[in-house]
């Protein structure tokens, strides 16, 4: 038995107090005679024998509880070996994961929290015997340290350490080296977390089981460091029509992660290395504020950028990088029935336009056959034009399309089915066709499309008006048109409604998709909207919305997450460029294209480019928001992350007491309350004895 607080034995000495008061009692009184001394013969000599046990029984226990309060207060250990099964003089196996997250480098009372987390780690070894052994690891990055080191390989590699901004394996890391140290021979084993304490690097999904009660478990926490830190919360698109030439609006909120108003910093956004915009940013302790920038991608493929934070004190994470892809093109379904009416589809119109016009569109004109065939997985939209009736057989095609992320739209037909179109938009809980209004061909309007939904993706862009200024089209004379009743189920809204409070386009989200239903036909035996100057830009960006997916372009992967892409790549030749280094990913063919995948442990943030040598796709990769939120574990998130593990809250402490509690903890067993509970034991035996032992009873 060892003692943290060996000072404090001192305290033993008080034992003498108790003992000197018995003492003093004890002098003998001097004899006087009185007159009534008769009445005390009749107390038998076993009676004062009886008081004379009682003293004594009351002296011991009233010393027994204050030596144990003085070994109370030198607070005593059991070495490892004592306190269990192994043996305390045999060899022991130190496993030390240091967190090297980028909060690692701030800088508190005692230096950069990095430095003093190295300093406890060379505590643990000048504290360890000459034949003890280490594994050395970290949270963030690369698994660098997994083989057994000695002293001098430990410091050596102590030394190489540095924070990166790589991605958080810090749960795994510790369910790992828990692993190592249940399969090792070692009679000792001890595992040592050394981290400033952030709840992102150990509150995952997966709560780590109980540690083995073999494997003593310390939890080092260096304290909170108050830092001034500005970052990029979130970045979106304001539309997911991302096209050569076509204005996108990026959304940047901006927040200050810290207990003082910040002024003077600035917001800034690159694209391919050009400046596109900066603002001055001023915020509240804790506030936070939207930016939006203005972006048109000026090419096909790949286009990176980046926002940058200045002014801020905390620096690694005031850059975010982004990468808005424009696909080379956006395959359509155009699958119609043949002619019977004396009106054609303006749909043909309109993608014949953007095919001469636009490479990013191409379409593939088909009968309703092609809707029951595996084919639909190599296009982004489908366009159901005038059928009649829309095949049962290609129900499931048709919604799994839609749930996979791709869209369609529909036209109905002026002789459809209304029964087998409702049993069709059931299955997306888009609503249900009540009727028919009007007469085909008649050209007499019964509705007007007059109201937009000005703030729709497919509207971005598409009129110049002033901010406050009403907008004003030419709006279509309605012939002829089905009357929906849309479903009250969350998702669905109109693009454009009529005067009559029905809609004319509906959209309905569902799964990762969209559909789209109009109300009327695309010729002009339903209304004169074809020949109305927004007809053909409305429904060239409704076919270019219904092919473009949720994510609006950008492309992106957070660091400590397994890399995973699918895309057009020749699997023999996929490659990864990796900051100038050249990758060989795992590659395999599925059917919606070739999946890579890569542990990608040592990224940073930036770009990581994928290529054959025909193609090449760029991802931005960012390291996750939480990254930048310096938050404390609190004393109920301690217990979830693993039982059995103590922690040793290193902030204020000086080097020899959190030596000294690192030896404690880590190092030995604690037991200060064994002796709290003997003390308490002896004291209510002493008032016992006091209460209910009766020695001055005459018999």
């Amino acid at each position: 038995m060892s003692f943290l607080s060996p000072l404090f034995l001192i305290a033993i000495s008080a034992v003498g107090l108790p003992l000197i008061i018995h003492l003093l009692n004890l002098r003998r009184p001097r004899k006087v005679q009185f007159s009534t001394l008769s009445f005390f013969k009749e107390l038998q000599k076993t009676t004062i024998r009886k008081i004379r046990i009682k003293r004594y029984l009351l002296l011991l226990f009233r010393l027994l509880a204050v030596a144990c309060l003085a070994f109370v207060l030198s607070r005593p250990f059991l070495p490892p070996g004592l306190g269990t099964s192994g043996n305390s003089l045999a060899p022991a196996l130190n496993t030390i994961l240091i967190d090297n997250s980028i909060s690692m480098s701030r800088i508190g009372q005692n230096g950069p929290l990095l430095e003093q987390a190295k300093e406890i780690v060379k505590s643990i070894e000048a504290t360890s015997k000459e034949s003890d052994r280490f594994i050395l690891q970290v949270t963030n990055g690369e698994s660098q340290y997994s083989t057994i080191l000695g002293h001098s390989q430990l410091l050596r590699k102590l030394e190489e350490l540095s924070f990166t901004s790589s991605g958080n394996y810090g749960t795994q890391r510790i369910e790992g080296l828990v692993e190592i140290l249940e399969d090792v021979p070692y009679e000792n084993k001890r595992l040592f977390v050394i981290t400033d304490g952030q709840r992102s690097q150990f509150l995952g999904e997966n709560r780590i089981e109980n540690i083995p009660e073999t494997i003593t478990a310390t939890f080092i926490n260096l304290g909170e460091v108050d830092v001034q830190n500005t970052v990029v919360a979130n970045l979106e698109s304001s539309t997911n029509m991302i096209g050569v030439g076509l204005p996108v609006n990026l959304a940047v909120t901006i927040q200050n992660k810290s207990e003082v108003p910040v002024a003077n910093q600035f917001l800034s956004l690159e694209v391919e290395g050009e400046l596109v915009g900066q603002y001055s940013v001023s915020l509240p302790a804790g506030g936070q504020e939207i930016y939006t920038f203005e972006v048109s991608p000026s090419k096909i493929g790949s286009s990176n950028g980046k926002v940058i934070v200045e002014g801020d004190e905390f620096t690694l994470d005031n850059e975010t990088f982004f990468t808005i892809e424009v696909p080379e093109s956006r395959n359509i379904l155009w699958v119609r029935e043949e002619e019977n009416t004396e009106f054609d589809s303006y749909t043909g119109v309109v993608l014949e336009a953007s095919g001469s016009n636009d490479s990013q569109l191409s379409y593939t004109e088909s009968g309703v056959e092609i809707l029951g065939t595996s084919d639909l997985k190599n296009y982004d939209a489908i366009i159901l034009d005038g059928l009649r009736t829309v095949p049962d057989f290609a129900f499931e095609n048709l919604l799994d399309f839609v749930q996979s992320g791709k869209g369609i739209v529909f036209f109905p037909s002026e002789t459809g089915d209304i029964r087998n179109y409702n049993s069709f938009l059931g299955q997306y809980n888009v609503g249900s066709f009540e009727g028919i209004l009007g007469e085909y061909a008649s050209f007499n309007s019964i509705s007007k499309g007059n109201q937009l939904q000005e703030d729709h993706p497919i509207f971005a862009g598409l009129f110049e008006q002033e901010t406050a200024e009403e907008l004003r089209i030419a709006n279509p004379d309605v012939y002829y048109y089905f009357k929906l009743k849309p479903s009250t189920s969350p998702g669905g809204f109109n693009i454009i409604t009529l005067n009559s409070s029905d809609p004319l386009i509906r959209e309905k989200r569902f799964g990762e998709g969209r559909l789209l239903v109009s109300t009327t036909g695309s010729d002009l035996g339903w209304s004169n909207f074809p020949v109305k100057p927004l007809f053909a830009p409305f429904y060239y960006r409704t076919f270019l919305y219904a092919s473009s997916s949720d994510e609006g372009g950008f492309v992106e992967h957070k660091l400590g997450d397994v890399f995973e892409w699918i895309g057009n790549t020749n699997m023999q030749e996929t490659e990864l460029d990796v900051e100038g280094n050249v990758v060989f990913p795992e590659a395999t063919v599925t059917p919606s294209g070739v999946r890579v995948n890569h542990p990608a442990e040592n990224w940073v943030p930036g770009w990581v480019t994928i290529k054959d040598s025909e193609r090449a796709y760029s991802i931005a990769v960012n390291m996750e928001r939480e990254e930048s939120e310096f938050v404390q574990l609190n004393e109920d998130e301690k217990d979830f992350i693993v039982e059995g593990m103590t922690f040793v809250d290193a902030f204020g402490l000086n080097s020899e007491s959190l030596q000294n509690e690192i030896k404690a903890s880590g190092l030995g067993r604690e037991i200060w309350s064994w002796f709290m509970m003997a003390g308490i034991v002896f004291l209510v035996m002493e008032s016992l004895i006091s209460i209910f032992y009766k020695a001055e009873t005459i018999s």
